[in-house]
Order: structure tokens, then sequence, then C-alpha cells
């Protein structure tokens, strides 16, 4: 027995002590790499506030170039809120210079006098004793020591899957640094005195450095940082820091844009700049979240050795435990769902506000109240724009959580003064009592109004949600509150339909105004069936020598009553009502049909163009349509184009680029109508399978006045050619527009200078001679 007993001991004690000596070196190695991480930690919270400092000493260097060069209160006022901020981060480093490793003693040290000489360098600025150009080294030297200070200790014990962000960390800094160069130089071209070709030149030098950086960042960083480089490339105020670029280049080192001063310069660059900011301390993040992760790791796998012996006796315990927990937990998720069926009867289940259901109840005991007490109260419906977009590219997660965000505000908002509710999907009700005399209304709804100002933050998303108000005020009093949330929706009604409107106040005449709107949506409804539209061609023509290549399918309505109605006016409210899908059917089918009939008759083989509207992209079985309307007509694939707005496309890319490739799989012609009116750039039209660009009309019509038109038409141009895509030009209608868009490599274009829109029967002599001859436009009569 006691050799068993020796026996087991030895079988148990072995493996076990065995088990420990590795047990404690494991947990060695992670209590040193805990201790490591935490360093780490250490040096890049340190990384962060060397960061703000650059960043505001970056601020400072291009407010006191611009303040030299024009010497304006408005740049002094500027520069002293960034010297303000420069002094807030500089106080902040001295406190925690300490803190850096012994490798960096001697750069921190440099840094500390340079900080010491910025003082005297500022009190000349002050003085105006230093010519723009001159003020930038002092900062210069500072900012790039900072910036070896801010790399060297964010870059601290990277390895692994970081290594590429590691390694494109240092040019995202100097390209952040080469951007607010930018923005120095920049200034003080445009406030000097003169023109300082010196000045200009260095700005040009400066621009072809950060695209060096930018092509270096984006070639070593991991792909979801480059791609954040790009979309933020892609935002509108981006896109308009490249407009006033390109006016300075454009004018050159002899004159200055006149319509670009140095402060609306320094406001479009503030932008990027601070994206760029965020940019930066997203890579410190990221690393800062590696050392967190590797901590818990190791402290987790501590816990687990120290714990290890009293598993079986835990588990007992557990066991027990779990039992009687699983009871009382069936016993509450009982009562539980009793509860909360109670609640959902009368409650959203998404925000927890009252349901319309229980809203009306409650609006009518207040309408009982005010009416009996004569005192006023009001019902406001809060209707947010543009929310089914937001659900179809976001989805539904980021969609509840806008809602609950939104729900949250205007709660803070009403108060006890009121009461909120939900109404319907996107829709909140909100009944007023205290406060809204005549002379409060307006200030009551905009404070409602208001609370959708600010963006809302969805995880790493900011997404603007804009509304309308509809209100109605009472006396006079409703009989019940269901009429009072018909007229608040007539009115919200009312007020997304005006232009420049955020609400409106229900009067009576808005009953028939919303009449006739429905009106127009039953005319809708029956026109197709009626005979009421009417399908016209407007010829395509090749620049070069005038011979017909396609012709474009235009809907009209002629109303029997109203006569004809312009697509402006029907066509927004067929997409809102969802006739337009029974409508573009009817367009695409009448297009394919008449085209097909033309070519048998040996008219050309000419293809012809159908435009489609953001509804049909996104329905999902656009595809199937398109192939059914081609099987009936007869008419080949290649036959047909299908023209898209840029905007349509870029509201769900993703979606848009798998409808378009199926699409171009079967054939079919895909463009780009309007182009240059909306926020498409390279990078996203390149994710498209198009094959023609469509240059809108509005810049064709202003070629032969010169300026923005002529830039952006030639943009267009270069990017169709550099692309190889075919650009048509719309709208021409002199022989000067055609000359100018021949000789820059147009090769296609429809307008009045050729043929206006007509039936089928006008087009077939056109058809039969094969080519238009060019004729200045004359008004229609």
């Amino acid at each position: 027995m006691d050799r068993l007993g020796i026996r087991i001991t030895l079988a148990i004690g072995i493996p076990l002590l065995a088990f420990l000596m590795m047990a404690l070196v494991a947990l060695q190695d992670r209590f040193d790499a805990a201790r490591h991480m935490e360093q780490v930690q250490t040096h890049t919270a340190l990384g962060h506030r060397v960061q703000a400092l650059v960043h505001a000493l970056q601020a400072e260097r291009d407010s006191s170039a611009g303040y030299l060069s024009g010497q304006d209160n408005e740049f002094f006022s500027i520069l002293e809120r960034a010297r303000q901020h420069t002094d807030e981060a500089m106080a902040d480093f001295r406190q925690r210079a300490d803190q850096v490793p012994p490798a960096l003693k001697g750069l921190v040290a440099g840094i500390r006098g340079d900080l010491t000489e910025l003082d005297a360098h500022r009190d000349r600025v002050d003085r105006l004793q230093l010519p723009p150009l001159e003020v930038l080294p002092v900062y210069d030297r500072l900012i790039q020591r900072l910036i070896l200070v801010a790399a060297h200790l964010t870059g601290e014990g990277g390895g692994g899957d970081l290594s590429g962000l590691l390694n494109a960390y240092r040019p995202l800094l100097l390209l952040k640094e080469h951007a607010a160069l930018e923005r120095a130089l920049g200034s003080a071209w445009l406030s000097g005195a003169s023109e300082d070709p010196d000045v200009f030149y260095r700005y040009l030098s400066n621009l072809a450095i950060q695209e060096q950086q930018r092509s270096q960042f984006l070639s070593l960083a991991p792909p979801a940082f480059g791609n954040a480089l790009l979309m933020l490339e892609s935002e509108t105020a981006y896109q308009s820091l490249r407009a006033a670029r390109a006016a300075i280049i454009n004018h050159g080192v002899a004159s200055r844009p006149p319509h670009l001063s140095a402060v609306e310069w320094f406001g479009l660059t503030r932008e990027r700049l601070e994206r760029l900011r965020s940019l930066e301390q997203t890579v410190a993040t990221r690393i800062l979240e590696r050392a967190r992760a590797a901590r818990s790791e190791a402290w987790r796998g501590f816990a687990w050795m120290l714990v290890v012996g009293g598993v079986l006796l835990l588990l007992v315990l557990g066991l027990s435990a779990a039992i009687v927990q699983d009871l009382m937990r069936r016993h509450r998720s009982h009562q539980q769902a009793l509860d909360r069926a109670e609640y959902l009867v009368r409650h959203d289940a998404l925000t927890g506000l009252p349901n319309r259901h229980h809203f009306t109840e409650m609006l009518d005991m207040e309408l009982g109240r005010a009416r009996e007490a004569r005192r006023p109260m009001g019902l406001c419906l809060v209707d947010l724009a543009g929310f089914s977009d937001i659900n179809r590219i976001w989805g539904d997660a980021v969609a509840d959580e806008i809602l609950n965000q939104v729900a949250a505000r205007l709660a803070a908002q009403v108060g006890h003064d009121g009461l909120l509710a939900r109404i319907y999907g996107d829709q909140f009700g909100v009944i007023l009592r205290e406060g809204f005399s005549v002379a409060q209304r307006e200030g009551r709804v905009m404070e409602l109004l208001a609370v959708l100002d600010a963006p809302f933050q969805v995880g790493a998303r900011r997404i603007e949600v804009d509304g309308h108000v509809g209100l109605v005020a009472c006396p006079p009093y409703a009989e019940h509150g269901s009429q009072l949330l018909a007229h608040a929706g007539i009115a919200v009604e009312g007020a997304k339909g005006t232009p420049g409107s955020r609400w409106l106040q229900f009067e009576p005449g808005m009953l028939s105004r919303h009449t006739r709107m429905v009106e127009m949506d039953h005319d809708l409804e029956r026109a197709l069936d009626q005979g009421q539209f009417h399908v016209v061609y407007q010829p395509r023509v090749d620049l070069a020598d005038g011979r017909i290549v396609s012709l474009e399918a235009l809907l009209r309505w002629h109303h029997p009553q109203r006569g004809w109605i312009p697509p402006d006016v029907f066509i927004p409210r067929a997409e809102a009502n969802g006739t337009i899908i029974a409508i573009g059917d009817f367009v695409l089918n009448a297009a394919c049909r008449q085209a097909h009939y033309w070519r048998q008759a040996g008219l050309g083989e000419f293809s012809v163009a159908v435009n489609l509207s953001t509804v049909q992209l996104y329905q999902a079985d656009l595809v199937e349509r398109v192939r059914a309307a081609l099987e009936a007509s007869g008419l080949p694939a290649s036959a047909l184009e299908l023209e898209l707005t840029e905007t349509g496309l870029m509201e769900d890319m993703d979606a848009a680029r798998q409808v378009l490739a199926q699409l171009r799989a079967m054939g079919v012609g895909l463009s780009v109508d309007d182009f240059g009116t909306g926020h498409s750039s390279l990078a996203y039209l390149r994710r498209f399978p198009v094959n023609c660009l469509k240059l809108d009309k509005r810049f064709v019509g202003d070629l032969e006045a010169g300026g923005d038109a002529e830039v952006i038409a030639g943009a267009v141009l270069a990017l169709a050619q550099s692309l190889g895509l075919t650009c048509v030009a719309e709208g021409v209608e002199t022989r000067a527009q055609a000359d100018w868009l021949l000789a820059r490599g147009c090769r296609q274009a429809q307008g009045y200078l050729y043929a206006r829109p007509q039936p089928a029967e006008t087009c077939e002599p056109l058809l039969a001679a094969g080519t238009l001859p060019a004729r200045e436009a004359v008004p229609e009569a």
C-alpha cells in the first residue's frame, strides 16, 4: 500500500512538478511581455503628446507665414489661437519629456533649446521683422525633430502584421508635415504684397514632395489604412482643396487667383490636416491596442496557472451553483417575458419610446386637457431625411443605432415639458405642452431640429442626418389626436417638398396641395394604361463626320387636362411613389422594340440609350428585366446602352458594381450620365465597368465663356481618354462648342446643333441619311 502510494504520488507528482516548472517559465515570459507592453503603452501615449505639439506648431507656422504676408487682423487672430494651442501642447510635452528612452535624450535636449528660442522668434514675427519665408526654418527644424521622436516612440515594440504599418508611419508623418507647409506657402503666396516667384516655386516643389510621401505610404501601409487615405481624398472638402490648388497652379507665377483669399485657403486646408492627424492617431492607437492585447493575454495565462489546481473543486461547486442559477434564471426569464410583452404593446421595441398607438392615446388626453383649460399646445412630427438611403447603404444595425441616438437627443431636448414617441420607422412625434405661445413656436421647432445638426458617431463612421418638422398648433383644437397626426404628416411632407425649408406649420391650404400631390400619384399610376407616355429620340453623332452612332430614348408625358408635364416635375414623384419601375420598363421595352425595327429596316447598325433612375438600379431583378426586354424585342444586347447618374452609382458602390458587372457580362453598354456634377473620383470610377462618360450640358454650355467650365470639361475628357472610355458631350448647341470638344479628343456629341428630341417617325429620314449636318441651335417657339 505504501509502495502504491509512492507510485501514485510519483505518477501524479512528477508530471505535476514538470507542469509547474513549465508554467513558471511560461509565467515569467508572460510577465516580461506584459511589462514590456506597459512600457510601449507609456511611450505611445507620449508619442500622442508629441503629435499634438507637432500639429499645434504646424498651425502656428502656417498662420505666421500668412500673417507676415498679408499683415491683416484676421490672420493675426488665427495666429493668436494657434499660439495658445502651441503653448498648451508645449507645457504638456515639457512635463512628460523625462519619460523618453535614453536614446532620445539628446534629441529632446535639442527640442527644449528650440522651444526656448521660440519666444524670440515670435517677437520678430509680431514686429513684422521677418519675410514670410524666413519664418519657416525655425519651425521646420523643431517639427522635424519632433517627428523623429514621435516616429521612434510609436514604432517601439512593433512586429508581426503591424510591420507594414510601422514602415508606413514615417511617410505619413512627413506627408502631414508637407501638407501643413502647403498651407503656409499657399497663405504666403495668396496674401503677399507682391508675387514672389520663390514662394510659388517652393509651393510647387512641396506638392511634388507630398505626392512622393503619399505614394510611399500607399505602397507600405496595410490596405485598410491606404483605403482610409483614399477615402479622405475623395471627400468634398478635399475636392474643394484640389480645386483651389488647381486655381493657384493655373494662374502660375505671374498672378494669383482673384477669387481665393489667404484666409479662405487656410480654412480649406484645415480639414485635410485634421483628418491626416486623425489617421496618425489611428496608427498609434493600433499599436497601443496590440500592446494592451498582449498584456491582457499574459495576465490571463498567469491567472489560469494559479487556478489550475482548484479546477476540480470549483467544477463541483460550479455545477451546483449552475443548477440554482438556471432555476432562478428560468423564473426571471418567464417574469421578464410577461413584463416585456405588456411593455411592447405600448412601446417601441428599439428605442423604448411610446409607440403610435400609445402616443395617440396620450395625444387625445393632452388635447382634452388643453381644450378644457383653453391653453395652447403643439404637435411636432420630426421626419429624418434620407433615412432609407442610410438603411440601404450602411445596413440595419447602423440605422438602428442612429435611431437610438436620435431618440436620446430628442428626449434630452424635450425634457419634462413634452411627450416624445416613435410614430413610424424614421418619424418621431413630440407633444409640446409648456412654453408654446405664438412667439415661441419657431424657437421650439428649431431646438428640435438642432439636435440633428451634429453628426452621429456609429463605430468609426460619422453620419450626418438632416430632418424636417411638421407643426400643428392648437387652438384651433381638433376633435381627435389622429387628426392632429394627419395634419402634422401633411405639414412635414410640405416641408420636405419646399426647397430651403426645414419646417412648416400646418395650414388649411395645405390640404389642397396635398390633394394635388396625391392626384399626381394617381395620375402616374393611370398614365401607362391610358397611353399618356411617349418616347422621343435624340440622335448622338460622331463629331468628326456627323455620322449618327446612337439615339437616346427620352420620356415625355402628355396629361389629358394639364398638357405636357416636364420630366423634372413628374420623375421625382414617380421615384418617390414607386411607379418609376413600371414607367422605366415601358421606356426600356419601347426603345428596344423601336431600335430593332429600325435595324431590321436597314436604317443602320446603331445603338439605343435608355436612362435608368437610381430606384431602378437597386431593384433586385433589374438584370432579369433588361434580359426580358432584349429577348422580347429581338434587339442584341450590344445595341443597348444604359445611362446611370454618378450620384446614383455612389449610393451603394458594392451593390452597383455587382449589377453593372452582370449587365456588362450580357453585352449591354453602360455610361455615366451628367458626369462632373457629382462627387466621383478616378479611384471610384475605375471600380465600375462603364464604357462611356457623358459630359454634363452645363459645362458644355459655358465653354465659350472659358473659366472653370473649360477646366472641368478638359479634365473629364482627359479622364475618359486615360481610362479608354468614350466621352459624349451633351447639350452641344454651337459650332464653336463642337470644334472645342473635337480638338480635345471628344468623339461624340448630342444637342440642338444636330437635332432635337423627336418622335420615332420623324427620326427615320435622319437615320436613312446617316449623317446630320451641324446647324446653330435656335430657340424653340
